[in-house]
């Protein structure tokens, strides 16, 4: 059985590293954690789980701080997370598994961003987690940091979920990039990406579009990044008010993949503001049927279910078909019951004399 080191850096997170900690600390041989200037009691808290603590002067530079860590551990493999990650009891069982038997040279585990109204995550990616020491794995990019995999890869189902307690500072990632341009740095074409969407996030459209555009035309990003990459460029049309640019981007997108449900979904949102119902159905039905969402990159589940369907309701009504409106509200109460937009259909529903008792019951 390997031995495994929780790599991790901090700076004043005491509020939370103890619910971390609690969380995995039993499933790892040894925490080394890299304090970048914590002024609270996150030492402290450390060192009640026998954590090896070094500090680093803070570079503005998520990477340099993560490979220091790397540095400085032992085990065989070793494994990452933020002090407000948690390992869920439903996923322990598993990762303790996982870790016991990595069998991979890099380990792939879900990662849970928040939740929706049926508790589900919110947002979910996949994130490189366990990696073999003695490959030399390391992180790159001063934000959004990330590893380039190569050597045998697996994908775990040991979920992380990710449980922000505080507002962070909104403007770090970008006053980063920017002081990287300032000092005249080249941008990887991942970081290019990163950079647009901080530019998109603080409603720098304009700004944003060329940018995103480079990067596309590198042809260097990874796959999820260029269908996000597009997806964003979309976003940035519309908030220009330029809609077919925006549909553009949209179709853009399968150049590089398999339509994805967010995708699909815009697209048939594109149609749907011009009361062209049937094509925005298609494109809502073709996000319900395009199978499993992507392993890389980010998604937001809904995508997948119930925001098409409850398109599909709305498209149906406006066309005047209530009853089939109504089914698929009740496909989308099936998904989950006791949706907000679920429970208004229905009473509307009921007002139009539409049993939906026996929807339900079908």
């Amino acid at each position: 059985m390997p031995l495994v080191s929780l790599c991790m850096i901090v700076r004043n997170e005491e509020k939370v590293l103890g619910r971390c900690l609690d969380s995995v600390a039993d499933l790892v041989d040894e925490i080394v954690l890299v304090d970048t200037g914590s002024t609270d009691g996150t030492k402290a808290v450390a060192a009640q789980y026998e954590a090896k603590i070094y500090d680093m002067v803070w570079q503005d530079d998520f990477s340099a701080a993560r490979n220091y860590a790397i540095e400085q551990c032992v085990g065989d493999y070793w494994m990452w997370l933020d002090a407000d990650d948690v390992v869920e009891p439903d996923s322990r069982l598993k990762l303790r598994a996982i870790l016991e038997n990595p069998g991979a040279d890099v380990v792939y585990l879900p990662y849970h961003l928040g939740c929706d109204e049926a508790g589900r995550p919110a947002m979910q990616f996949y994130r490189e987690r366990i990696f073999c020491r003695e490959k030399g794995y390391r992180f790159s990019g001063a934000v959004h940091e990330a590893v380039s995999p190569f050597g045998t890869i697996r994908y775990g189902d040991a979920a992380i979920t990710h449980r922000k307690e505080a507002p962070g500072d909104p403007d770090r990632n970008l006053h980063i990039y920017q002081k990287k341009l300032l000092r005249g740095e080249p941008f990887s074409p991942r970081e290019q990406y990163y950079y647009a969407r901080e530019l998109w996030e603080h409603g720098a459209y304009r700004a944003a579009l060329p940018i995103l555009e480079q990067f596309l035309q590198t042809g260097a990003g990874w796959k999820a990044d260029q269908v996000g990459a597009c997806l964003l460029c979309a976003r940035c049309c519309e908030k220009l008010e330029q809609p077919e640019m925006a549909l553009h981007y949209l179709l853009q997108s399968m150049r590089y993949d398999v339509p994805h449900p967010e995708i699909c979904c815009a697209i048939g949102d594109h149609f749907f503001q011009r009361k062209a119902y049937q094509t925005a159905i298609f494109w809502y039905e073709t996000a319900r049927w395009t199978g499993q969402l992507p392993l890389e990159g980010f998604c937001v589940p809904a995508y997948g279910d119930i925001i098409p369907v409850l398109q599909l309701c709305v498209c149906y009504d406006r066309l005047g078909d209530i009853f089939t409106a109504a089914a698929y509200n009740e496909i989308a109460g099936r998904i989950q019951p006791h949706h907000r937009a679920v429970l208004h259909n229905r009473q509307y529903f009921t007002s139009k004399g539409i049993d939906v008792t026996s929807l339900q019951q079908q």
